[in-house]
């Protein structure tokens, strides 16, 4: 086990430990790879309880626990954490569900990281070149003619995109132009999206990851290729105003009746779907569904069913 040396990560590791249950322990090894990627460094929970951050083969150590912490920080300062509840009665398409959502929320909390490393130090030029090295070592130029894999590409593209400041160089641009003919087209959409407006607060977050889930089903379908329905599939918790929690459950969210299953119950979910974004924020695993049950739980104040549901949420 180690200590943090560098005093702004020691700040950071200061704020996230009281958010976490349990102590959060470090440990580094290996030997430092030519290159930066992020599976680098991954959480463990051990069997005394404990979170074992473990980074291995870092050729920068500050960088790889900065982008860790920050994500850790993130977790416990309300930005939204992708979760799945549902089952589609098809494991395939289950995760084409999980790996399309979680890397466009995984991109947009990326570009809120990187953001934070460049202000702090910890992305310069010379990170920069050795993230430059893992991602061309992961993601190979298309072939000629093109493959099966440009989703894939453009989603990689799209998450490598965010750690550059604009989307990365003019002669990056033109380069990704070069490698990835089908891909970046659709890697610079996916950018576009993500930063229309700041992502400032949980809020606007949430709001962007909705956007980027609209969007890219959009880009799939245009490409031929089957969209997927991770505005109900994908639970992202939301971000409400004491004055929604206050209000009855109708008031801010559908409760739809889903066709896919719930995790829990196995019986067809209840699904709240925004009342202005349409996306999926929580999943009720509910027993009793005569039509008095439900009348009842529609004017019920959305604070409580979250607290009676233990839903996961976050404050304005």
């Amino acid at each position: 086990m180690v200590e943090i040396q560098n005093p702004i990560l020691n700040d950071l590791f200061a704020k996230i430990q009281p958010g976490y249950t349990m102590p959060i322990k470090f440990d580094i090894s290996g030997t430092p790879a030519d290159k930066l990627v992020h599976s680098q460094s991954q959480e463990v929970l051990q069997p005394n309880g404990d979170l074992l951050v473990q980074i291995k083969d870092s050729p920068d150590v500050d960088y790889t626990l900065s982008h860790e912490l920050m994500h850790m920080y993130l977790a416990t300062s309300g930005y939204p954490q992708v979760q799945y509840h549902l089952l589609t009665g098809t494991p395939e398409i289950d995760k084409q569900h999980y790996a399309t959502a979680t890397a466009l929320s995984t991109a947009a909390l990326h570009a809120v990281v990187a953001e934070w490393q460049r202000a702090h130090g910890f992305l310069g030029e010379k990170q920069f070149d050795l993230l430059k090295k893992g991602f061309a070592a992961a993601i190979p130029p298309e072939p000629a003619g093109g493959d099966n894999l440009v989703i894939y590409r453009s989603l990689s593209l799209f998450d490598h995109m965010t750690l550059f400041v604009d989307g990365g160089t003019d002669a990056q641009k033109a380069q990704w132009g070069n490698d990835f003919p089908q891909a970046y087209p659709l890697a610079q959409d996916l950018y576009q999206t993500l930063t229309q407006k700041a992502l400032d607060t949980p809020f606007a977050y949430r709001r962007a990851v909705v956007n980027l889930f609209a969007r890219f089903n959009a880009l799939v379908q245009a490409a031929r290729f089957q969209p997927l329905d991770n505005d109900e599939f994908a639970t992202l918790p939301p971000v409400l105003s004491q004055r929604q929690l206050r209000l009855s459950l109708n008031q801010v969210f559908t409760l739809k009746h889903s066709a896919y299953r719930d995790r829990q119950t196995k019986q067809l979910a209840y699904v709240a779907l925004g009342k202005g974004d349409r996306q999926n924020a929580f999943v009720l695993p509910l027993t009793d569904t005569s039509p008095a049950a439900m009348q009842s739980l529609y004017q019920q104040p959305l604070g409580e069913i979250l607290d009676q549901y233990h839903i996961d949420y976050s404050l304005r």
